[in-house]
Parts: C-alpha cells; sequence; structure tokens
C-alpha cells in the first residue's frame, strides 16, 4: 500500500514541477510582451504557439512521470505548481528577468541615442536623393508610355 502512495506522491510531485515549467513559460511570454510590441494577430499567434509547447511538455511529462496515464492527481498536480508558481513566484522571477533585460539592453540603447542624430541626417539625405530618382523615374515611365501610345497609334493607322 505505500509504494503505491508514495508512486502517486512521485507522480504529483512530478506534475507539480511541470506545471511550475508551464506557469514560468507563460511568464516568459508576459515578459516578451512588455519588450516588444505585437499586434493582435501576433498575440493569438503567440498563444496558440504557447498552447500547442504546453500540450507537448505535459504529454511527455506525463509519459515520463506515469507511463502516460493521465489520472486526476497528475492533472492536480499541474494546477498545483502552476497556482504555486504565481501565486509566490511570478512577481519575483518577473522583475528580475525584466531588470536583467533591461539591464542588458541599456548599453546598446545608449548607442542608438547617440548614433540617432547621424541616422536622422542620413536619411534626410536619402530621402532627398530618392525622391529626385523617383520623380525621374517617373518622368521616364510618362515618356515609355506617350511613346507606346505614338507607337500603337502609328501602327493602327491605315
Amino acid at each position: 500500500m505505500s509504494t503505491i502512495a508514495g508512486y502517486e506522491l512521485t507522480v504529483v510531485g512530478g506534475a507539480a514541477a511541470c506545471g511550475l515549467v508551464l506557469a514560468f513559460l507563460y511568464d516568459l511570454f508576459r515578459i516578451k510582451r512588455r519588450f516588444v510590441r505585437t499586434s493582435v494577430i501576433f498575440i493569438h499567434i503567440e498563444d496558440i504557439l504557447f498552447w500547442v509547447i504546453a500540450a507537448i511538455i505535459v504529454f511527455l511529462a506525463s509519459y515520463i512521470i506515469s507511463s502516460g496515464e493521465t489520472r486526476f492527481y497528475f492533472f492536480s498536480g499541474l494546477f498545483l505548481g502552476g497556482f504555486l508558481y504565481l501565486a509566490l513566484l511570478s512577481k519575483i522571477v518577473s522583475w528580475v528577468l525584466t531588470e536583467l533585460i533591461k539591464a542588458i539592453l541599456w548599453p546598446f540603447r545608449q548607442i542608438l541615442r547617440l548614433l540617432a542624430p547621424v541616422f536622422r541626417v542620413f536619411l534626410r539625405h536619402t530621402r532627398k536623393g530618392l525622391g529626385k530618382f523617383r520623380n525621374q523615374v517617373a518622368v521616364r515611365a510618362y515618356r515609355i508610355r506617350v511613346d507606346m501610345r505614338r507607337l500603337r497609334n502609328a501602327m493602327t493607322k491605315k
């Protein structure tokens, strides 16, 4: 009897660890959304991607931990692990990861801030040049159209 209870407790513990991993993965998606603005369609795609990854993790965990047997205590362990992570660790982990990402991105932001005036001047000059080029292309295209009309009219006259 004690071996069965020990097995079930092992399954609950493994499932709780799996739930913890899933909640951490969800936190990673939330942190990514803080730094990268995405459109609504990409948010839906990310959600679908999360659920596909979560399903794969749950099925693999079920197969590894309990030989594919998914019983009530397995799902209870999943929810328990996810709930404990979200209740106890989520704020701390999110804050630490956010600050770490900010610290990593800080030098790049400073470099971009210093180079921004150079890029603005470069873009201003290229826009002027591209505007002149676009006008020349438009004039040439117009001349070609006129020449083609003249040619067509010359061919159709009797």
